[in-house]
């Protein structure tokens, strides 16, 4: 009984291992229509400061609703990526370089949500330091998995997405940080699927 048990249990934990790519591409995308839809009028993508707090005032809820998005989609790519790094061998640094970004994301984010301002400093953060950090995890597991070459070359077009979103955060950039974001979503989400198919 003891070790059918044990075995019921193991097959659960598979299954949900397997999820991790599916459970990462949709809580992506649930983050790029909050952002789209809820956080864009309170960040820099809205010149006027004062007009950003007001909307961000008005929306408390949604504010702090859609950031919560952001931080569950975080946490959702740092299991994608220790499922990919368990399926290619890549080295472990991968998931610290990975972790570091999750910190910074999560600081910044919390600030957004107990705060309710975006800094310049929160948004470097978030968009150039968790971001560039993430995007660099991204390309050492995709420097450690064979593919065929449209795909290697799906994967570089998408961490330049993200190295351009870094810079754009870097350098106060807000119309190359929104064009470099939609993009990076756009290839992100469905490349979380192609792997959930060709890695399982």
């Amino acid at each position: 009984m003891i070790g059918a048990g044990s075995r019921v249990w193991r097959r659960r934990v598979r299954r949900a291992d397997r999820a991790a790519p599916l459970v990462c591409g949709a809580l992506n995308l649930a983050a790029a229509v909050a952002m789209a839809v809820v956080l864009a009028p309170g960040t820099p993508i809205v010149a006027d400061p004062a007009q950003r707090a007001a909307y961000v005032s008005a929306h408390q809820v949604e504010w702090r609703a859609g950031w919560l998005i952001w931080v569950a989609a975080g946490l959702s790519l740092l299991w994608f990526y220790a499922w990919w790094r368990a399926r290619v061998g890549a080295p472990h640094v991968v998931l610290l370089v990975a972790s570091l970004g999750f910190v910074a994301d999560i600081t910044a984010e919390l600030a957004f949500i107990v705060y309710l301002v975006t800094e310049p400093f929160t948004v470097a953060l978030t968009g150039g330091v968790a971001n560039g950090l993430y995007t660099v995890a991204g390309a050492l597991l995709t420097l450690a998995t064979p593919l065929p070459a449209l795909a290697r070359v799906w994967a570089w077009s998408m961490w330049g997405a993200g190295a351009l979103l870094s810079l754009g955060s870097f350098a106060g950039a807000p119309m190359l940080v929104v064009s470099s974001t939609a993009v990076l979503f756009a290839l992100f989400c469905p490349w979380c699927v192609y792997l959930a198919a060709r890695l399982r």
